[in-house]
């Protein structure tokens, strides 16, 4: 049973989300009341959509890694724990034995939250199911307990999906994107973790006032503030301060242009892909289910066309560098290094925290970062054996003997996860559903718009008021 289970776990992580996600968002729509040739077409859209948004993401990342590295070779760091990045350790999730049930339990799990009302997130981003099964990989390894391990991925789950109803609001109107939510836990566990600050960057007034998101750079700056020469400016300074080669500059520069002039392109067609499966969502929800309002679970990868999003993660490269420097006497070891690409799905959920305003996303993506390089580095040695003991043909960078993963070991979860389940089992688990619960109530009864303070979009430029008409003389009615 359990090679069989391993089996499915493989064959899921080797067909990857390309695959995974249109075949399911047919299924779903099917399942909803779309008409066949409607929900094939959305399930083929979505496929093409993922398509584009993967390779400019992925020419982002080569770009990315590149400067990263330059970045890491200039300053002679001897940080000695390397990010090993995503692409392996989701390969080392699904092939752990919490990993080869993590679909099916999450499937379940999601339907029966659903339909008891503790969630209205309908999470068909499946294949970042990933992220829970490392977590409770971690927790495994800690307690040594196979059904500890499966229940902290589970209550990561729920964790992912209360987070993504608290959000969804504020992700539909900044990102306009009506009756989505995110339950992706890389993403959502950033965001946990910036609310606080967000809330005091928005009590600052000067910081709350300077709206430098995009939409106000170009009207302020004209050509300069569009976001393809944004991106052309940002990466030639970055190139720069890499010192590449005048060529490798150029190449640069144009790349993180290109990336911020299709990736809002490739959003569209996603856009337009989900939004029959929304509305057909939307309608068997009302009918069965009066009253309630449910959202379509998707990856973060929707949010990065966003300019603020990639302005702020190209700006996060060399912090990181930087950061993981600094912190190294209080205790960093780690090396961020593949995972540097991610610094979209980092700032992905933060830039609507302040209303897109680049400066402060990249100040709140430094801040989870700062804090999850310590952590990153207190997980390596769960993170190493993971990887020693793997019998995985994995691509990791050589020259190394211990491993952490920025993207998953740096968020809350898994650090929380990780130390909670060092006290007795019973302690652990009582607390943990205790904080779950919190969250849960959090969601209800406090919007996260509230929390902010109530900044979530710049202020509108108020319209001149049009002339009062003269006021009538009054007749007395007989």
């Amino acid at each position: 049973m359990e090679s069989f289970l391993e089996q499915i776990g493989n064959f899921l992580n080797s067909i990857g989300p390309l695959i995974l996600l249109p075949i399911v968002i047919t299924i779903v729509g099917l399942i909803l009341g779309q008409k066949w040739n409607s929900a094939i077409r959305s399930g083929l859209m979505t496929a093409v959509a993922f398509v584009g948004i993967f390779l400019t993401v992925g020419l982002l990342g080569s770009t990315v890694s590149t400067i990263g590295e330059a970045f890491a070779k200039g300053t002679g760091t001897n940080l000695d724990v390397i990010d090993i990045g995503w692409p392996a350790a989701s390969a080392l999730a699904f092939a752990t034995p919490v990993g080869n049930l993590i679909i099916p339990l999450g499937i379940a799990l999601n339907i029966i939250l659903l339909l008891i009302g503790l969630t209205q997130t309908l999470d068909v981003d499946i294949w970042n199911f990933w992220h829970m099964a490392f977590v409770g990989a971690i927790v495994q390894f800690v307690t040594g307990s196979f059904a500890l391990g499966l229940f902290a991925a589970a209550l990561t789950l729920v964790v992912a999906l209360f987070l993504a109803d608290w959000s969804a609001p504020l992700i539909q109107k900044h990102f306009k994107l009506p009756g989505v939510s995110i339950p992706h836990l890389q993403s959502a566990g950033y965001m946990l973790l910036a609310a606080p600050f967000a809330w005091l960057f928005n009590k600052v007034p000067f910081l709350k006032n300077m709206h430098l998101d995009p939409d106000t750079i170009r009207k302020r700056l004209g050509l300069l503030g569009e976001p393809m020469i944004l991106g052309f400016i940002i990466g030639f300074l970055l190139a720069l301060l890499a010192r590449q080669a005048a060529k490798d500059v150029l190449l640069t520069a144009v790349n993180t242009a290109a990336v911020m002039l299709l990736i809002p392109r490739m959003v569209s067609i996603l856009v337009e892909a989900l939004t029959p499966v929304a509305e057909a969502a939307r309608k068997y929800m009302q009918k069965r289910f009066a009253g309630r309002e449910f959202y379509i679970g998707l990856d973060s990868a929707v949010l990065v066309g966003n300019s603020s999003v990639i302005a702020a993660g190209l700006l996060l490269v060399p912090l990181e560098i930087l950061l993981a420097i600094i912190l190294s006497p209080f205790g960093n070891h780690t090396l961020p290094f593949i995972d540097l690409a991610d610094g979209v799905f980092v700032a992905a959920m933060l830039a609507p925290l302040v209303a897109g305003d680049v400066i402060l996303t990249t100040l709140l993506g430094a801040v989870v970062m700062g804090v999850g390089l310590i952590f990153t580095t207190l997980l390596a040695p769960a993170v190493t054996q993971m990887v020693n003991t793997s019998s995985l043909d994995l691509s990791i960078p050589e020259g190394y003997a211990s491993y952490t993963v920025m993207s998953d070991a740096a968020i809350p979860t898994s650090y929380g996860l990780y130390y909670l389940f060092q006290t007795p089992a019973v302690i652990a688990i009582i607390v943990s559903l205790l904080l779950v619960v919190g969250l849960y109530f959090l969601k209800r009864r406090v919007p996260l718009e509230g929390v902010l303070g109530g900044q979530a979009e710049p202020a509108p430029v108020p319209a001149k008021a049009p002339a009062k008409a003269p006021a009538r003389k009054k007749v007395a009615r007989r």
